[in-house]
């Protein structure tokens, strides 16, 4: 029935497009707008993005502020980017504007999209995508950001400077400019949470300091304490100097802006606003008390909703080569002729799935008949390795959670690039990957035995679950009967699997750690905890003291080579040893760490750690089947490949 209704939807859609054919194309927003035009365009934004906020995470706040200030002026359309010329004075150049900084790093990002697709991706959709990255390289959430945007051909000065929402304003002006753009009020309090990164320049708060009735006092909304505090960083006439707006993690995106607030600590007077409506007051309060519970969420909505903002599509303005200057554009209708060659090939291919069936389903002893065997085979293959290098487990184990995790367990994370596509094997967490060799020796093993039977996706569950064997862990019976998927796509793999630096907020949203019992780290993925977690040359105080000084003495300031094992003492072998390590706040990530600061985490950790693993084995196991069925392929879909590393 799902086949036959497909017919009928596809000539609806065959006979819309040609009804569109001589319409002007409104289009919209969409995730994955440039797939076709332009796969790799997230990933170029994120590479090259990254290679300035890793020298300097104080980027993100501008770049973030940048986004938003576009959105607010015109709707977000690039025009904050445009330059002035003697006709005109631009966005970019009204006073508000004046301390934006990494108009350098958009034209960067623009420069490498333009080699690699020219003409496609629009500097208003780049800033969007910027944001989004910039905040989660410091730490804060993902969020899926909806692209097809065009430039606009038109920047204002004088609308910058009128419209944006003050440093200044009270409550009452705020929620009518939120308002005017469509955004709630609950909008406003969670955007202003963006606050929880960057800094602030003294000439902004002078007033609030010094002269806020106009007769030498200070602002009374104002802790006395922090008030003197300001006093001594911003002196009467200051106005170079600048001041965290979050201090203490003014680098780092999280969730401390709202306790600041709450104790009287906001910055800016658009800051201690928030208390002065019931609304923005209780989200304030919730989030203080509940450190961030929902922050993180809510960050991720309402930048999506403010991206819509006035969004030019279609037809609409242009695609800039350069995005500080306009581009006369005219495009003809490939968009169209694109979408008649989409709805034949979908009606071609309905005609081809008519008759197939994808029942099947994983179950335990699925090759009994067709390669009895097989799990024979894939055991005595990966022992020869194991044998020689126990180490192997670890990656062999952390292949399998990272293939599941995209795509879900499909064998995706074997695949190798292609001239026009990066797969995910290439993805900056994969590449420190390894074992692929093993993969592919298992799979010529089976092949001799039985060609074109057993999937790559689950001869990476058999070795995932032989490998832990091998080193000491548990074994458990894994369901068969995967098949591999055709699709691998890098830029998944980047934003998508759990994080070292993730808090557990965002773990708890993607989900799992205990496989850290065995493994290795490199010291560029704690360097920050050790050396600069705050922005100010300091310690991640999580962090028990004395492992940290054992790990400096490994990890030198910028040692890139080097690695160290997550769990120090038995890190080849697979035990409970782990949650201890936790429990006494020597995990070596931020996303191990992470687990004392929810309470049903930090119960099992500390359960764990007191018992000796009681349960821990045969939880492990557990939940590693429960893994295996994420977003499995069974019966005719996808394929059983010759050669994991290439699609048949």
């Amino acid at each position: 029935m799902t086949v036959q209704k497909l017919f009928p939807v596809l000539f609806l859609q065959l006979a819309l497009a040609f009804l569109l054919a001589g319409l002007t194309n409104a289009g919209g927003l969409q995730l994955g707008f440039y797939r076709r035009a332009c796969p790799d365009a997230e990933l170029i934004v994120h590479q090259t993005l990254y290679r300035y906020i890793s020298r300097d995470r104080t980027l993100a706040a501008p770049l973030l502020r940048m986004h938003f200030h576009d959105c607010f002026i015109r709707g977000c359309d690039g025009s904050v980017l445009l330059s002035s010329t003697k006709k005109n004075q631009a966005e970019k150049d009204a006073i508000p504007n004046q301390t934006l900084r990494g108009f350098n790093v958009i034209d960067a990002v623009k420069s490498a999209l333009e080699k690699k697709c020219p003409g496609v991706v629009s500097c208003s959709d780049i800033l969007a995508l910027v944001a989004r990255d910039a905040v989660l390289m410091i730490g804060g959430p993902h969020w899926d950001v909806p692209t097809g945007r065009r430039d606009g051909r038109v920047s204002i000065a004088n609308e910058a400077l009128f419209n944006l929402p003050s440093p200044f304003a009270n409550i009452t002006v705020l929620k009518q400019q939120f308002s005017a753009t469509g955004l709630s009020v609950k909008d406003l309090a969670v955007l202003s949470g963006g606050h929880t990164i960057g800094i602030g320049h003294c000439t902004l708060i002078s007033n609030r300091l010094y002269n806020f009735t106009g007769k030498g006092d200070t602002d009374p909304s104002l802790d006395p304490r922090y008030a003197a505090q300001l006093k001594k960083k911003c002196k009467p006439g200051n106005s170079n100097t600048v001041v965290e707006m979050d201090p203490g993690s003014f680098k780092s995106f999280d969730e401390d802006y709202y306790t600041i607030v709450a104790k009287r600590r906001g910055l800016f007077q658009s800051d201690s606003a928030l208390l002065d409506d019931a609304e923005t007051r209780d989200y304030v309060r919730f989030q203080s008390r509940t450190q961030g519970s929902t922050f993180a969420q809510d960050f991720g909505e309402s930048m999506v909703k403010m991206g819509y903002i006035g969004v030019l599509t279609g037809k609409q303005g242009e695609i800039r080569k350069r995005c500080a200057f306009l581009q006369n554009f005219t495009q003809g209708k490939m968009a169209i002729q694109k979408l008649f060659v989409v709805c034949f090939l979908q009606l071609v291919f309905a005609f081809l799935l008519a008759g197939l069936t994808n029942a099947g389903g994983l179950q335990l002893g699925f090759y009994r008949r067709a390669c009895p065997d097989a799990e024979l085979i894939v055991h005595q293959t990966l022992y020869r390795y194991i044998s020689r290098d126990r180490t192997l487990a670890a990656p062999l184990l952390r292949m399998h959670f990272h293939d599941c995790f995209i795509r879900g367990c499909d064998g995706s994370v074997l695949l190798s690039s292609t001239k026009k596509n990066q797969a995910e094997k290439d993805a900056i967490p994969n590449q420190t990957l390894r074992g692929f060799n093993v993969i592919d020796a298992v799979k010529s093993a089976l092949e001799k035995k039985c060609p074109g039977v057993v999937s790559c996706s689950d001869i990476l569950a058999l070795v995932a679950r032989d490998a832990v064997l091998m080193i000491g862990g548990p074994h458990w019976d894994v369901p068969t009967g995967r098949r591999d998927g055709r699709v691998s796509i890098a830029n998944e793999a980047l934003f998508n699997l759990p994080s070292p630096f993730a808090n557990i907020t965002v773990l708890k949203q993607q989900f799992s750690t205990g496989g850290h019992t065995i493994g290795i780290g490199h010291c560029t993925l704690i360097s920050n905890r050790l050396y600069n977690f705050t922005g100010k040359g300091d310690t991640d105080p999580s962090l028990d003291p004395r492992y940290a000084a054992q790990l400096k003495k490994k990890c030198k300031p910028g040692n890139s080579n080097t690695v160290v094992e997550m769990d120090p003492g038995s890190f080849k072998s697979f035990d409970e040893d782990y949650y201890t390590i936790v429990a006494k706040r020597r995990g070596l990530f931020q996303s191990d760490s992470a687990l004392l600061d929810d309470a049903e985490t930090r119960d099992y950790v500390r359960f764990q750690s007191r018992t000796q693993g009681s349960t821990f084995a045969q939880d492990f196991g557990e939940s590693m089947v429960k893994m295996g069925y994420i977003g499995v392929l069974t019966g005719k879909q996808g394929e059983i490949r010759k050669r994991c590393a290439v699609v048949n």
